[in-house]
């Protein structure tokens, strides 16, 4: 859970398909095939991708403050809930319901709301 420094996949980068993320720290194609070979070897999942898909985009957590990119949305989602498989089985005694980003999920962010670069995650589990 955390701050993981990785990319994973197309949309969780704003302008995926620009030539310096080959070369940019977290965005490299090593680091994002290692992630999913790790989630793959360990039966672990992306709580946030198992639960919305690969299709919800623009949903970031992280935001340059240098670059000033939170106002325009331009992020990368760096911040992961990584969880077993099985939590997300309805039957399982412990299970995964919900996993958000606290940042007004795919809008414009308001700086003062995130802590230094990076923004809260929240995941809901039922019991």
């Amino acid at each position: 859970t955390g701050d993981l420094n990785v990319a994973h996949l197309d949309g969780d980068i704003w302008n995926c398909g620009a030539k310096h993320l080959a070369k940019s720290a977290g965005t490299t194609p090593e680091e994002r095939q290692s992630f999913s070979k790790v989630l793959d070897e360990t039966k672990m999942a992306d709580a946030f991708r198992k639960l919305h898909g690969e299709g919800a985009a623009n949903w970031y957590t992280y935001w340059s403050v240098r670059a000033q990119n939170g106002p325009w949305n331009r992020g990368l989602r760096l911040d992961y809930f990584v969880c077993s498989e099985g939590m997300f089985d309805e039957g399982a005694g412990v299970a995964v319901q919900d996993c958000r980003m606290l940042s007004g999920e795919g809008e414009a962010v308001e700086l003062d709301f995130i802590a230094i670069d990076h923004c809260a995650i929240s995941l809901t589990l039922s019991v």
